[in-house]
């Protein structure tokens, strides 16, 4: 069994490869090589309290090196706190457990909770042809959006809803808006809307629809020419004032997770309306 460490018996590692003895010097005649401290500590039976003290005449002075804390330690009260540090106990810890090839966690450890990363603010205020404008994704079916305002306070951010079948669960900020007419069951709505016909539409991948929205647009001018002016604008403060209210909502919903842990059914209906 490897000797445990405990600086006042002499004992500072117990295995090779944690810390060594190291030597400098101004004199290339006098340089040494390192000395790894399980050897350093089995022939010294006492570090004398001047090891370290610069040689005047050799120049040559021995120092502490922690190979995996990679720090200098340059006299004996230093090290003795050092090996006996949580941080450096640790690091010992887990190279040991790598050289015997153990996982670098112990299986039952206690896991540190993370901290949960706050969501961006995002800018409500923005209208969707401003959000759109800086967007470098394929966009299609501007003319089945409709922009709510409230006339009785125009500093209210603006509501959007998508008429497209197959959207009817589309509404919400401009962000929200934003979000949905750059996905893939926008797009797909929108050709299907376009090509009812074509049987194709339904067996596509997201990544084929993508690629159509993006030759679709393209072929009608790209987006530098897209016509923000089909939006059908509203305002009218009762209907903006339901939409509103819906919108919260949502977002209740959302937050405290309807399905799973809460929300009532006149919430759920109201979302699914």
């Amino acid at each position: 069994m490897a000797p445990r460490v405990d600086p006042n018996a002499g004992t500072y590692v117990e295995m090779e490869g944690v810390m060594e003895v190291r030597y400098s010097s101004e004199k290339v005649d006098w340089q040494k090589a390192p000395e790894d401290f399980i050897h350093f500590q089995a022939r010294m039976t006492e570090i004398p309290e001047n090891f370290c003290q610069k040689d005047k005449r050799t120049t040559v002075q021995a120092y502490f090196h922690c190979l995996v804390c990679d720090c200098h330690l340059k006299s004996l009260r230093p090290l003795c706190d050092h090996v006996r540090g949580n941080k450096h106990v640790r690091k010992v810890f887990m190279k040991k457990r790598q050289i015997l090839g153990l996982p670098l966690e112990q299986q039952n450890a206690p896991k540190v909770k993370k901290l949960k990363k706050e969501t961006p603010r995002v800018d409500v205020g923005q209208t969707l042809r401003q959000r759109l404008q800086e967007c470098g994704e394929p966009v299609l079916g501007l003319e089945y959006v409709t922009e709510f305002v409230n006339p009785d306070n125009p500093s209210d951010h603006p509501l959007y809803t998508c008429r497209l079948e197959g959207c009817k669960s589309a509404w919400g900020t401009s962000h929200d808006m934003q979000n949905h007419v750059k996905k893939t069951k926008h797009h797909r709505c929108f050709f299907r809307k376009m090509f009812p016909a074509d049987s194709r539409l339904g067996g596509l991948t997201s990544a084929d629809i993508l690629k159509m929205a993006a030759e679709y647009e393209e072929e009608e001018g790209g987006s530098e020419v897209r016509d923000y002016e089909v939006i059908l604008l509203v305002c009218e403060y009762q209907k903006y004032m339901e939409l509103r209210d819906r919108t919260a909502v949502r977002r209740r919903v959302i937050n405290i997770g309807v399905g799973r842990v809460g929300g009532t059914e006149r919430e759920r209906k109201d979302c699914e309306e």
